[in-house]
């Protein structure tokens, strides 16, 4: 038997602790050093096999008072893994943990991000795209505020069309469609923030067959999260220092898979 994260559920390791999101609650919560190698062991297929423990023929006393004590610690261990089970965290699959848990055992994180759209586009035109742009930016503002964050990345999820040959553009076409973006959360009439950006331009990328990806890294202690879109492993519109700086918990629509 394997487990895997509910679909709802993503995690990564920043300095020495794991960081839990769940985006139904849109919450993120520093977990404790039991939990996370209990959740990581899981996930990994670490988790002791109690059935072997149990099968020696014979045992001396003090064998026999090992094998009690890790009777013990299997039925606490069965206990929290069905707690997992009812807290919606985990869910049993008959196949391995697919995805790629990203650490950051050693980073020192990110001291500061002042993340801001330029005060005026004079670049772009107001154009189809840019109308486009701006109705991408409003269908995300409205999931985010009426249906949640984890509708919004389901959503953002689906726009990835199955059997596509998605490719990577020129760093000039991802220039052009920042400024096509911006230029559109310049029209909105409430300030945008780098997640609704960053939604609006990976959704606007996925229409052109670019493989583009939201990003989420989180650190903590100060606790903070920040999201940015990343394309062939290059930061989009924002610091290269992010990738190596924070944990990243969530990538989609192309979520990393573990090799």
């Amino acid at each position: 038997m394997h487990y895997h994260l509910s679909d709802h559920i993503y995690i990564a390791q920043f300095q020495d602790e794991l960081i839990l999101l769940d985006t139904k609650r849109d919450t993120y919560t520093i977990c404790f050093q039991q939990f996370s190698d209990l959740l990581v062991g899981l996930l990994e297929g670490n988790k002791a096999d109690s059935e072997d423990q149990s099968q020696a023929k014979e045992k001396s006393p003090t064998e026999t008072n090992c094998l009690s004590h890790n009777k013990q610690s299997s039925s606490e261990e069965l206990a929290s893994i069905q707690q997992l089970i009812d807290d919606h965290l985990i869910e049993e699959q008959n196949s391995a943990y697919p995805f790629y848990i990203d650490r950051k055992p050693d980073t020192p994180g990110i001291s500061n991000v002042d993340w801001t759209l330029p005060l005026e586009n004079t670049k772009v035109p107001l154009n189809l795209e840019v109308l486009k742009a701006l109705g991408k930016l409003i269908k995300v503002n409205f999931y985010m505020k009426v249906r949640g964050f984890y509708s919004t990345i389901q959503m953002i999820k689906k726009a990835r069309k199955n059997g596509e040959d998605y490719i990577i553009p020129s760093e000039e076409n991802l220039r052009d469609l920042v400024n096509i973006v911006n230029k559109a959360c310049l029209l909105y009439p409430t300030r945008t923030k780098c997640l609704e950006w960053a939604m609006t331009y990976v959704l606007m990328a996925l229409t052109r067959d670019w493989k583009c990806n939201l990003e989420i890294g989180v650190q903590n202690y100060p606790f903070m999260a920040h999201a940015w879109v990343e394309c062939d492993g290059k930061v989009v519109m924002d610091s290269q220092e992010l990738r190596e700086g924070l944990a990243i918990i969530l990538n989609e629509p192309f979520r990393g898979v573990n090799i």
